[in-house]
């Protein structure tokens, strides 16, 4: 049985953040793993201290405990994770959800600097639909330092995606007010994969997993990993 190691943004619920992906993929027939990556699922206040070695350090733990053959799909912070582990490894198939590889906050450039005079910040509206909004896992804020190991990570992954070969599936969110369209499609540019697609998901916010067209966006990764395990993309 193929697997599929899936990986969670940054704030995110390792769990309820991925929506209907994860039973969407089993019934498909994939054996599915969604590690924590730490700091993540308890409190905000568990971020403190957790470097971006850490995440990479669990995401290739979980992959490691996973059969061949494998395919990753990260959203968001997990996207770049996934990058890391389809440069690394064997993977049959790669699948970024809204790639953090840069911010629209206009202060994201100055966490570095700044996380001393504003040592946590606000989690930004991640979710189009104002109803399912309400329902979102992710952590109401974060610790400066935290976001700062997130933009080290998004600095440091385009050294790495050149040297993906597996096939990748990029989707960007139509409504994004996390992670600016030039920074997916930047990283869609990156990948060094021969066959490679950028789709851009219309009404739908930075979760894509969470909002009003989760089950569309579910069915689509399906579809394209079902295609990329027969070699058929």
């Amino acid at each position: 049985m193929a697997s599929v190691l899936v990986l969670h943004g940054f704030t995110s619920h390792p769990v309820r953040t991925m929506g209907p992906l994860p039973e969407v993929l089993r019934a498909a027939g994939f054996e599915v793993a969604q590690p924590a990556l730490r700091g993540h699922g308890t409190r905000p206040e568990d971020l403190a201290g957790v470097r971006y070695p850490d995440w990479l350090e669990d995401a290739r733990a979980a992959w490691r405990g996973l059969p061949a053959p494998r395919a990753v799909v990260g959203l968001s912070m997990g996207g770049l994770l996934a990058a890391w582990l389809a440069a690394e490894e064997e993977a049959f198939a790669l699948v970024a959800l809204a790639p953090a590889l840069g911010f629209r906050n206009p202060l994201a450039g100055l966490a570095p600097y700044l996380h001393w005079l504003i040592p946590r910040y606000r989690g930004e509206s991640s979710i189009l639909d104002p109803e399912l909004r309400k329902q979102s896992p992710n952590y109401p804020w974060f610790p400066s330092r935290a976001f700062v190991e997130l933009k080290k990570l998004a600095d440091r992954t385009p050294a790495v995606l050149p040297r993906v070969r597996a096939p990748a599936l990029v989707v960007a969110a139509e409504h994004d007010r996390v992670v600016p369209r030039a920074a997916v499609e930047r990283y869609y540019r990156g990948l060094g994969s021969p066959s490679k697609r950028l789709v851009i998901q219309e009404g739908s916010g930075h979760d894509l997993l969470l909002d009003r067209r989760a089950e569309e966006v579910s069915k689509r990764v399906a579809a394209f990993l079902e295609a990329a395990r027969k070699g058929a993309v």
